[in-house]
């Protein structure tokens, strides 16, 4: 199997629409509970308030959304409620920042397997690097990265989507650094930055302008570095939903230390387009316990594509996280998580052998 094309095709096939018509579930008189797998006041409890403050008028019944955060374990413990004990009634909708790297790595924290789930919808979030600007020899430009002889990068849990994303990126740059891993969330991380105990770490683009730019970026404390290629059919090219910020991409440093041409290679190389083709797509994503009723899924599907061309929910939105939300919803969003289910035994063997180093 070419997980690649299969996995890129899939994310073509998520703006395809929604699955054949199922009866719709009516949700009058009803309290729909929106899980929240990470702590309040950080990015994704952000994303999913707003989220909240629109969904129930694009429900049938216009029911009362209620949020209930249940943070931990890299988000696991939220994961693990919605797949193990929540009711399968279509009452309750989990809000991830989710981990596909530990169904990869069958990693023991991980109680269900996300292809297991219904889902429902995605919702694409960029990753953009920063840096301290006095990690010698001085870091004015995202280049100057290339030139730093050691430094301590900051992330989260150790084998969390952010952190792997980290160690690839700077393996396959070959600058040389000390991983700090451990940090329960992306504010932690910044403000670690800012007291200089990490010098290097990323987040996602709601974190990035909430509290990022604020803290190290306005007071020239960090310098913005570069945010990951989106690829399409083979080709790289830039996030358009970056335009306005100030970063290149992560090829465009290779290609800065490698040659105008350079394109990595490797199994190193594989894993990281395989993680970013998934979180690039669905970094944040919507899903129901396993075997929900067909047509409280159906519903859920269409309240979100409904949210996704509301006019005030995007202007929220767009205030809030600094840009459109870029939606992905429909049956065939399923399809890129079964992929993971699908994984050749060669890749997962080494991609579980380089997270677990």
């Amino acid at each position: 199997m070419n997980v690649l094309k299969t996995l890129a095709t899939g994310t073509a096939m998520l703006l395809a629409g929604l699955s054949p018509a199922v009866a719709q579930t009516s949700y009058e008189g009803e309290q729909v509970t929106l899980l929240i797998n990470y702590g309040a006041g950080g990015s994704t409890d952000v994303e999913g308030r707003l989220i909240a403050n629109h969904l129930g008028k694009h429900i049938p019944g216009n029911p009362d959304i209620i949020v209930q955060n249940m943070p931990g374990g890299g988000g696991n413990i939220g994961s693990n409620y919605l797949g193990t004990s929540a009711k399968a009634d279509g009452m309750t909708v989990g809000f991830f920042t989710w981990n596909p790297i530990d169904q990869i790595i069958d990693a023991p924290g991980l109680m269900i397997k996300y292809n297991d789930f219904d889902f429902v919808a995605g919702i694409s979030q960029p990753t953009i690097f920063y840096m301290r600007k006095d990690v010698a020899p001085g870091v004015e430009a995202p280049e100057d990265l290339l030139k730093t002889e050691g430094f301590k990068a900051g992330t989260l849990s150790p084998t969390i989507h952010q952190t792997v994303r980290t160690r690839l990126a700077l393996d396959l740059l070959e600058v040389p650094y000390t991983l700090v891993s451990g940090y329960k969330g992306l504010k932690d991380i910044a403000t670690a930055v800012l007291q200089d105990e990490v010098q290097l770490s990323n987040g996602s683009l709601t974190s990035y302008s909430s509290a990022i730019i604020p803290l190290l970026i306005e007071p020239e404390v960090a310098t913005p570095l570069f945010h990951f290629d989106v690829e399409k059919d083979g080709e790289f090219s830039a996030d358009p939903l970056l335009d306005q910020y100030d970063t290149v991409t992560f090829l465009d440093l290779y290609r800065a230390k490698h040659g105008a041409d350079a394109v990595p290679a490797g199994e190193n190389w594989e894993a990281l387009r395989l993680i970013n083709n998934i979180m690039e797509a669905m970094y944040r994503s919507v899903f129901m316990p396993p075997n929900s009723p067909d047509g409280a899924v159906e519903t859920m599907r269409a309240a979100f594509q409904a949210l996704s061309e509301d006019p005030d929910f995007i202007a929220d939105y767009a205030k809030t996280v600094g840009i459109e939300p870029r939606m992905t919803v429909g049956a065939t969003g399923q399809q890129i998580i079964n992929e993971l289910g699908d994984l050749s035994p060669e890749f997962v063997d080494g991609f579980t052998a380089y997270v677990n180093q």
